[in-house]
C-alpha cells in the first residue's frame, strides 16, 4: 500500500492499494481504529512485510506496514511529529530526517532499530 496524499484541512489521507483501489480516509477515524482494521473493512489485506526507514543515507530500522507520519501517536511527551521528520521514497521505504535523534525514533510505536 502507498500513500498518495494528505489534507490536514479536511482532515484526510489518501492511499492506493496494489490493486489499483485509492481510499481517502479520516486520520481521526485512522487514530482510533487503526489502518490494518479499516483496510480489512475494505476487503484490503495489508502486508506483513515491515518498512524500512533510512537516515543519512543508510537503514537504521524498520516500522509497521501501516505507518505513517500523521497518524503516529507518540510514546514520548518530548517527541510529537513535526511537518517534514519522514519522507516516503520512491519504492516505500520512509526517509527519517537528520534532525531526529535515537530518543525520537524511539517514540514511534512499532519502531525497531537495525544494527
Amino acid at each position: 500500500m502507498r500513500f498518495i496524499a494528505e489534507d490536514p484541512i479536511k482532515r484526510t489521507i489518501t492511499f492506493e492499494t496494489k490493486t489499483g483501489l485509492r481510499v481517502r480516509l479520516d486520520t481521526d477515524m485512522v487514530r482510533r481504529y487503526g489502518l490494518e482494521a479499516i483496510m480489512k473493512e475494505y476487503g484490503v489485506k495489508m502486508s506483513k512485510e515491515r518498512v524500512l526507514v533510512h537516515q543519512h543515507g543508510r537503514v537504521v530500522g524498520d516500522v509497521p506496514p501501516e505507518f505513517h507520519p500523521s497518524l503516529i501517536n507518540s510514546k514520548s511527551f518530548f517527541y510529537d511529529v513535526r511537518p517534514g521528520d519522514f519522507t516516503q521514497r520512491n519504492d516505500g521505504d520512509w526517509d527519517a530526517c537528520r534532525t531526529l535523534g535515537p530518543g525520537d525514533l524511539e517514540a514511534i510505536p512499532g519502531f525497531r532499530w537495525k544494527r
